[in-house]
């Protein structure tokens, strides 16, 4: 058999062995656990100063829930309240009476509470109890390990790394955080500006009432593909059918008139001066005529080029009076789109054409569109909502998908670059110059 190893020397291995511990669990597990190796126990139990049980021997893991460790940490109170630097011997200690009678029922008859400290102050308490008391030689033996226990217990606090900030909280580094803020606020960003942004026809057809009229029907819907010739709406032509029923009955007296007299010329010489007053008034009837003819042709619109057809209800404008010119629908490419933003004038910020244009969509606005600025008006101009903005348009990158027409979102725009002191102080600034005057 090998003989017994000395307990000096399984002192200096423990010493050694929570030394090496690589973390604070793991010191707590080697305190319990491997403290066996020196003087036998069958239980410890490991608090720290808060009173909150830390290890238990023969378990991996504590569970604060079970009855037993509740029970310890009621006990905790008692045995911390004793300002006694040597070791607690239970059940010598006085300890009130409740935990006397239930001692036995969690642990061992025999028990001894050492306080692990650093420098006077206690980092926790471990207890080691079993069936036999502990003798002097024993204590002594435990009272060395435990110094060496709460000196690894202090060292493994001690490696616990300080938070980031810390770092420029020391004397030493005050300087530092002047310059680093400097650093901070020098770095260039973008300026950008945010606009109601939509997306626009580039090359629309705007389709005008060829005259004054009401419209009577449509033949396209909102949003209808539409083609060359195909015929969008009619204005009204009741009038314009009974006038030119009476300048067509009126052209055939015109020229009954005309043969009937230039009959009479050929037997009476007076008749013949009549002829060239009715040659004109013939004409003058036939040429009403053709306009009316002319007119009742652009009653009915047709399309011009293809596209889809981009109004409002056609309900609203059945049997609404319209005047030459007035604007009622367009026709569109599908496709052919660019974004239209109106900048409002609070936000203007120096822009030059091809600047970067980013379009959030609010039917999809984790997927942003990229365009290039293509003009920003010189002058704002009022909206329906009687703010003052100005008019912005964009086209798409190459190679982009144009969205569908009539698509809203929120536009950002961006500038020059500037530092980020610039970025945070441009309005504060402005402000203060509106109320300050400088």
């Amino acid at each position: 058999m090998t003989p017994q190893a000395s307990p000096l020397v399984v002192l200096l291995q423990l010493g050694q062995r929570v030394r090496q511990t690589g973390t604070l669990e793991e010191l707590y597990f080697v305190l319990v656990n491997e403290s066996h190796t020196l003087i036998p126990y069958r239980q410890a139990v490991l608090w720290n100063a808060s009173g909150e049980v830390r290890a238990l021997s023969g378990v991996p893991k504590v569970d604060p829930r079970i009855p037993f460790v509740l029970w310890l940490q009621l006990l905790f109170t008692p045995i911390s309240q004793t300002d006694i630097p040597a070791p607690i011997l239970f059940p010598d200690h006085d300890v009130p009476g409740e935990f006397k009678d239930q001692w036995s029922e969690w642990l061992p008859q025999k028990g001894v509470v050492f306080c692990l400290r650093n420098d006077g102050i206690p980092l926790g308490w471990l207890l080691l109890a079993r069936d036999e008391a502990f003798d002097e030689n024993e204590l002594a033996l435990l009272e060395h390990l435990t110094e060496i226990q709460g000196h690894a217990w202090a060292l493994h606090r001690a490696k616990k790394r300080p938070p980031w900030w810390s770092r420029f909280t020391s004397r030493k580094n005050w300087l530092a955080i002047p310059i680093l803020l400097l650093a901070v606020l020098s770095i260039r960003i973008p300026l950008s500006a945010l606009a109601p942004g939509e997306i626009v026809a580039v090359t629309p057809e705007v389709i005008r009432s060829p005259m004054d009229g009401v419209v009577s029907r449509f033949h396209v819907q909102p949003n209808d593909s539409v083609r060359i010739g195909q015929p969008l709406f009619d204005l009204d032509d009741t009038n314009l059918n009974s006038r030119l029923e009476v300048a067509l009955k009126s052209l055939d007296i015109a020229e009954s008139e005309y043969f009937l007299t230039a009959q009479q010329a050929l037997t009476d010489p007076r008749s013949k001066g009549q002829l060239a007053i009715l040659t004109g008034k013939v004409e003058e009837k036939r040429l009403e005529a053709e306009g009316l003819q002319a007119l009742l042709k652009q009653s009915r619109v047709a399309a011009s080029r293809e596209g889809i057809a981009l109004f409002s209800d056609p309900q609203g404008w059945i049997g609404r009076p319209v005047v030459t010119g007035e604007k009622i629908l367009m026709v569109a490419g599908e496709r052919e789109t660019e974004v239209e933003a109106w900048l409002s004038a609070g936000n203007l910020i120096p822009l030059e054409p091809g600047a970067y244009v980013t379009l959030f969509l609010n039917v999809d606005p984790l997927h942003p569109r990229s365009a290039r600025m293509r003009f920003l008006a010189f002058e704002a101009s009022t909206r329906p909502d009687g703010t003052m903005a100005h008019q912005l348009r964009a086209t798409w990158l190459s190679g982009a998908t144009p969205p569908r027409l009539g698509l809203k979102g929120m536009a950002r725009i961006e500038g020059e670059k500037v530092s980020i002191f610039w970025w945070m102080a441009r309005r504060p600034l402005a402000v203060m110059r509106q109320w300050v005057g400088w």
